[in-house]
């Protein structure tokens, strides 16, 4: 059997997702000490069952962070009633209404950063533009300095770099310290905030934290991270993925400039094909019978989302990418109740981000060696180097 905590230093790790799906759809890895879930079905109905918690202090082998007294990860671990109050005060930011108004203005940061790119004969698509523009996005939204942006790009790539995928705790010394300088930067820009309130999204959680019961100042920082490492990360693995599967595609890709109202779709067929989360987790909350076996308590579970999204069963000739399939039904932004909050962002960053990149430089080529991830739960490129040739 696969080393399954080496799947992430695979270039392709979908014929190893093929034959795990083939010794099970549900399936128990004793090397690991957890069960294992690779079929879409399977995995949906995981992510749906309200019997399978998000909080990882509940499995048996966890061990909160020194010092800590929960788990990191704010509402991304937490279970109904306190997972709900905290998305309901959120989630209006994220609405298909609010995120269509932001469309100009992320127009515009993207014709500015291809604007930059474009002067140069090769660039690393992932510094030029894929890492930049939901940093900037992100950054503009929360109401922090666009020129900040790179600094959390490194914060939020050392985090995603040094976290353990099971237990969500970082494991070395960088990522601690990445953690602890953003921690810093963010509580002094609340602490701003709480002094000067702003028409941005910090400071209205502040107003809400300030509301009462309805979020501590914990909730409110840990929100803060949360929004800013999730919505830097997926949406640029999200652009950098999907042209590196373009770019290997070229049939594909010619249809898209062919078709742009193809955009939707295409999107969703990449977040599909190459999904930039790969892996999720959940833990009984008490011994379930699920598909025939007995999901004890605190046993936790592993969802390969990777795996379930090229499951056969749910897409016919799931290896092929099609940017006009339909229907869609992947997984690249969960489902259920923690379905992917910044979805419509990240959906909109993706098609601006990709149908541009398609439209102004028709020659746009591989230029060496890209770098992947190496982590089992995030899958992107830390280095993606392109040569653009000339401007449409």
């Amino acid at each position: 059997m696969a080393d399954l905590a080496n799947l992430a230093l695979e270039s392709d790790p979908y014929p190893i997702y093929r034959m795990l799906r083939e010794w099970g759809r549900v399936f128990w890895v004793e090397q690991l000490g957890h069960w294992m879930i690779t079929g879409h079905r399977e995995a949906l109905a995981v992510f749906r069952h309200p019997g399978f918690s998000s909080d990882r202090s509940l499995s048996d082998d966890y061990e909160l962070p020194p010092g800590a007294d929960r788990p990191p990860g704010g509402m991304f671990v937490m279970d109904p009633p306190d997972h709900t109050r905290l998305r309901t005060l959120v989630q209006q930011a994220f609405t298909a209404r609010v995120v269509e108004g932001m469309r100009p203005r992320i127009s515009a940061v993207v014709d500015r950063l291809l604007d930059e790119a474009g002067q140069r004969d090769e660039v690393d698509l992932m510094d030029a533009f894929a890492c930049p523009l939901p940093a900037i996005v992100l950054a503009e939204l929360l109401g922090i300095p666009a020129e900040q942006h790179r600094q959390f790009q490194e914060w939020t790539t050392t985090l995603i770099e040094t976290i353990n995928p099971v237990s969500h705790n970082l494991v070395s010394g960088d990522g601690i310290v990445a953690r602890e300088q953003m921690e810093a930067y963010l509580t002094t820009t609340i602490e701003e905030r709480r002094r000067q309130p702003r028409d941005d999204l910090i400071s209205a959680l502040v107003r809400a934290e300030q509301a009462g019961d309805r979020m501590s100042s914990y909730e409110l920082l840990e929100m803060c991270l949360l929004l800013t490492i999730a919505g830097l990360e997926t949406t640029a693995n999200l652009i950098g993925n999907g042209t590196h599967a373009l770019l290997n595609h070229p049939d594909q890709l010619a249809r898209l400039r062919a078709e742009p109202g193809l955009i939707g779709s295409a999107v969703e067929e990449l977040l599909r094909y190459d999904s930039p989360i790969q892996a999720s987790g959940r833990i009984p909350k008490e011994d379930i019978d699920f598909e025939g076996h007995v999901m004890r308590k605190g046993r936790a579970i592993g969802v390969l989302v990777g795996a379930a999204n090229r499951d056969p069963e749910a897409f016919p000739d799931p290896d092929r990418l099609d940017i006009a399939r339909t229907p869609n039904n992947h997984l690249g932004f969960g489902r259920g109740i923690h379905f992917c909050l910044g979805a419509p962002l990240a959906r909109l960053e993706g098609a601006l981000a990709l149908s541009a990149l398609a439209e102004r430089f028709p020659r746009i080529a591989p230029a060496g060696a890209a770098k992947r991830r190496s982590n089992v739960h995030v899958r992107g490129f830390l280095a993606l180097p392109v040569s653009l040739g000339p401007h449409a």
